[in-house]
């Protein structure tokens, strides 16, 4: 069975102790700007961006905080 494109296929990934966090987002413009978000208000060391291709999320970027810093990775 195929899997269909959700309607929002980018979404940041936000580790917690309850497990992940899924912030859902309908375009890459609108995810750069939920991470800048993220960037200035989480207590989060690391976001995920992931992207729905070929059926499935596949990780794009991640971006990790050292200290007050964040670094592409």
């Amino acid at each position: 069975m195929a899997s269909t494109r959700p309607s929002k296929p980018w979404r940041l990934v936000i580790p917690s102790p309850d497990g992940p966090a899924y912030k859902p987002q309908r375009s890459e413009a609108a995810t750069r700007d939920a991470v800048d978000e993220e960037k200035a208000n989480t207590s989060a060391d690391r976001i995920v961006v992931e992207k729905w291709q070929d059926g499935r999320w596949e990780e794009w970027l991640r971006w990790v905080r050292s200290g007050s810093t964040w670094r592409a990775e």
